[in-house]
């Protein structure tokens, strides 16, 4: 009975040790592994230019020149020549007040100018005379210094008569009003028999021929706009064209926009177009600009900031490669918010993922998607 149950019991052990044996795992051969997925990417090649919306900087249009012409003495408009829109030249006459009571002092003060003109002339020759007969001994000399005195005396006397009419002849011309350049009238605010005074303002004038373009641009660019540089722009909404060259750069930066203002003056157009006004929006198109020192011919390779995983200069990014990732390393430059230039180390051909911080290793497969 003891040696069947041990009997009994080998026999189980054995189909035991069967079943046990068929369920051990087996080591797959390589080629039954399974397949890496590819890992999905975006891709893009490094643009050879950045588009001009990215460089571009709007700015408003504004005269050189631009004045309001204000009366210069009192009185009553006698004469208003001109109105709102007429073109002027520098001298031409645009307005006169009533010069009756200006032309009366006026003449006074130049007769009053005659009168001690002749009593000066009256005065050298007597003092002349009494120098003569001072030095023969014939003329005492108290005489003398009086006759000294009273040429002095005219002669003071003629030149505060010379003011005087200078005066009356300044008050003269200052009720006439003409145009200080050439321009435009642009507003016409008094009338034939409006009584004006010193600072009371008649006209608006705007010289329509200089205009200048005032554009705040980022400071991300702004030293690369250099001045005499012609730059190219568009008005708007018309997109008409027109070219300006950079005159100024501002000395500061506005903390709350970040950005530099440049003025560049509007040249004038070859070709018949929309004409700009002063007051008018314009955009500046600054992407020639970005070209590199050693290349000034090309614009060099740009690509997103997300793109490149960068410190300071140094950085790499994600190539794909035969459809596999490969790190690149890179020398970059920041350009605008949210674009860098690649400097070295990367062809202008090649596809980069649009985003380096993905975890991915030299050799993963990758899968382009839209």
């Amino acid at each position: 009975m003891k040696t069947t149950l041990k009997a009994a019991v080998v026999v189980v052990a054995v189909v035991a040790g069967a079943c046990g044996g068929g369920s051990k795992p087996v080591a797959p051969s390589p080629s039954a592994q399974a397949v890496q997925k590819p890992v999905g990417v975006k891709a893009l090649t490094p643009a050879t230019k950045l588009e001009a919306s990215v460089l571009q900087a709007t700015g408003s249009v504004r005269a050189k020149q631009e004045a309001t012409l204000s009366a210069e003495a009192s009185g009553t408009l006698t004469k208003v020549t001109v109105n709102a829109g007429d073109a002027v030249k520098r001298g031409q006459l645009l307005a006169q007040l009533d010069t009756s009571n200006a032309r009366l002092t006026a003449n006074q003060a130049r007769a009053a100018k005659a009168a001690a003109e002749a009593a000066l002339e009256g005065a050298k020759t007597e003092v002349e005379r009494a120098r003569m007969l001072a030095q023969s001994g014939s003329l005492a000399r108290a005489s003398l210094d009086k006759a000294e005195v009273g040429y002095r005396q005219a002669q003071a006397q003629a030149e505060q008569a010379a003011a005087v009419l200078a005066s009356a002849q300044e008050a003269l011309r200052d009720a006439t009003l003409t145009a200080p350049f050439d321009g435009v009238i642009t507003s016409r605010s008094r009338n034939e028999g409006d009584y004006v005074s010193p600072g009371t303002a008649i006209f608006g004038l705007v010289n329509t021929q200089a205009l200048e373009v005032r554009a705040p641009v980022p400071e991300a660019f702004v030293d690369r706009v250099k001045v005499g540089t012609i730059v190219k722009g568009t008005l708007n909404p018309s997109g008409a064209p027109f070219e300006a060259k950079v005159r100024s750069l501002g000395a500061v930066i506005d903390s709350q926009t970040r950005t530099v203002e440049v003025l560049a003056d509007v040249l004038p157009s070859k070709e018949d177009g929309a004409r700009l006004r002063a007051g008018a929006l314009v955009e500046l198109d600054f992407s020639d600009m970005m070209a590199t020192d050693s290349a000034p011919g090309q614009a060099g390779l740009f690509l997103p900031s997300q793109a490149v995983n960068a410190k300071g200069q140094q950085g790499f990014v994600w190539v794909v490669q035969d459809g596999k990732a490969q790190r690149r390393d890179v020398k970059v430059e920041r350009v605008l918010p949210g674009f860098v230039r690649v400097v070295h180390g990367l062809g202008h051909q090649e596809r980069v993922v649009a985003d380096a911080s993905l975890p991915l290793q030299n050799g993963v497969a990758l899968q382009v998607v839209q």
